[in-house]
């Protein structure tokens, strides 16, 4: 009888705890025996609420990244629009070289800081070396150009089974993006694309050079100096005419001779090309002479070659900047430095840099000659421009799908919330029941079972 008791009370004890511990805790299933199905269930569901969980992780470390690099070109984009309207101020003709100065010292501070941009980072990662993320994306060179030193991958992030999204634009897409479409001159000393296929990126100088100068002047007129100062290249004929007082070189204007006869009057050509010519030995009488140039040919500091003006496909090389140029020299008839563009591959550092030295002008040419390097520099400006608008763009779609994805992932979450809820959770009304109808039965029991054996020695041995 003892015996029979003692499990009965157990077995209400064990209910009235099993009924106490889901009110306190509010779950129904407290440990996988309570439920094997329902346990088995909720763990599934909290496997997936697991998963998209750690994608909401990811997005909220991405989302910095994206605002940050936002933010940047953003403020690089009022830079090359401020950098624009300096440049197109810089082509006006009437500047004095002091503006020009001026304005170059301007480009310089827009040049520096577009590079603190380009290289800026977001904690200790830099936005945009692609997923280099410890390498400075740019970095100066020693011959004054800018190098990209990042990757063109970009750092992605899961937002969903097998869906990756990318939080940043690799450097070289905005700043030092390649769309080569082939090798412009500026057009200063006749130097045409050759037939072989170039290679290289950015800007170049082909230096053109004049050696020496060959012909007899006749009429009592003299090279002065021998030619040093002459810039001629192939044939060209001075024209004198006596009874006018002028002389000029191949079509070029017609200059008036100076009296008393100078030893050194520099004449013209409209080509740019020029000589300068002793006159003060001229007898006043008409004259016509062809004078010829004979020069050689650098790519930028490399070594010189003759130019023979019968080469169709002259190779240039720079073996420090992997440059290899093929050019045409049938048409040159001037000695100066030739701007070279590899339309497509010149960044916008190297860019900004070359319109500050063509605004003070450091190659000694003319007004027209510098606006036509500035206007090829201008073109690169602004493709490189639009690349940075692009980028921004792109990581401004890519913010918009974050907000969207993890909205809706935020969605997903609460639904697998209240599924788990509703496998483990319990019905406070029931439960509290439960516990009610468990305690009133552990009392009954305990009070039938003090009846049933509350027995006395006597009774027993009656």
């Amino acid at each position: 009888m003892f015996s029979l008791v003692r499990s009965g009370l157990a077995l209400n004890l064990g209910k009235l705890a099993r009924a106490q511990e889901q009110v306190a805790t509010g779950k129904r299933i407290l440990r996988p025996s309570d439920d094997a199905v329902g346990t088995s269930a909720a763990l599934a569901v909290r496997r997936q609420l697991g998963g998209v969980e750690s994608y909401r992780s990811a997005m909220t470390t991405a989302r910095p990244l994206l605002a940050s690099g936002a933010s940047q070109l953003q403020s690089g984009s009022g830079l090359m629009s401020e950098a624009r309207a300096l440049i197109v101020q810089g082509m006006n003709g009437t500047l004095s070289p002091e503006d020009r100065e001026v304005l170059a010292g301007q480009i310089e501070l827009v040049y520096e800081s577009l590079l603190e941009i380009a290289n800026s980072r977001s904690g200790e990662r830099y936005l945009f070396s692609g997923t280099l993320t410890s390498t400075p994306p740019f970095r100066e060179t020693a011959d004054g150009r800018v190098e990209y030193g990042g990757n063109n991958s970009e750092q992605a992030i899961l937002i969903g089974r097998g869906v990756e999204l990318d939080v940043n634009v690799a450097g070289d897409q905005i700043f030092d993006r390649f769309e080569y479409s082939g090798v412009n001159f500026t057009g200063l000393t006749g130097v045409k694309a050759g037939q072989s296929a170039n290679s290289g990126s950015g800007y170049h100088e082909v230096h053109v050079r004049h050696d020496a100068t060959t012909g007899i002047p006749t009429g009592g007129i003299a090279l002065a100096g021998g030619g040093a100062q002459d810039t001629i290249m192939g044939d060209h004929t001075v024209t004198v005419d006596g009874a006018a007082g002028t002389i000029r070189l191949d079509g070029g204007k017609n200059l008036p001779i100076p009296s008393p006869l100078p030893a050194a009057l520099e004449v013209q050509s409209d080509d740019g090309s020029k000589v300068v010519l002793d006159l003060s030995g001229w007898g006043g009488s008409d004259e016509s002479f062809v004078l010829r140039g004979s020069g050689s040919i650098a790519l930028n500091d490399g070594a010189y070659q003759p130019i023979s003006l019968a080469e169709t496909d002259l190779q240039l090389i720079d073996a420090g900047r992997d440059a290899v140029l093929h050019i045409d020299t049938t048409q040159v008839t001037r000695a100066a430095p030739e701007l070279v563009r590899f339309s497509g591959a010149a960044n916008v550092f190297d860019t900004l840099r070359g319109v500050a030295s063509d605004l003070r002008n450091d190659n000694g040419l003319t007004a027209p000659e510098n606006l036509s390097r500035i206007k090829q520099r201008l073109e690169e400006f602004d493709r490189n421009h639009e690349n940075l608008l692009i980028g921004m763009g792109q990581l401004g779609s890519r913010t918009q799908r974050l907000d969207t994805t993890e909205s809706r992932l935020g969605d997903l979450s609460v639904h697998l919330e209240s599924l788990i809820s509703s496998f483990e959770d319990a019905d406070l009304t029931d439960v509290v029941l439960d516990m009610t109808r468990a305690e009133q039965t552990l009392q009954l029991a305990q009070g039938t079972g003090a009846r049933l054996i509350n027995q006395s020695l006597l009774s027993f041995l009656r």
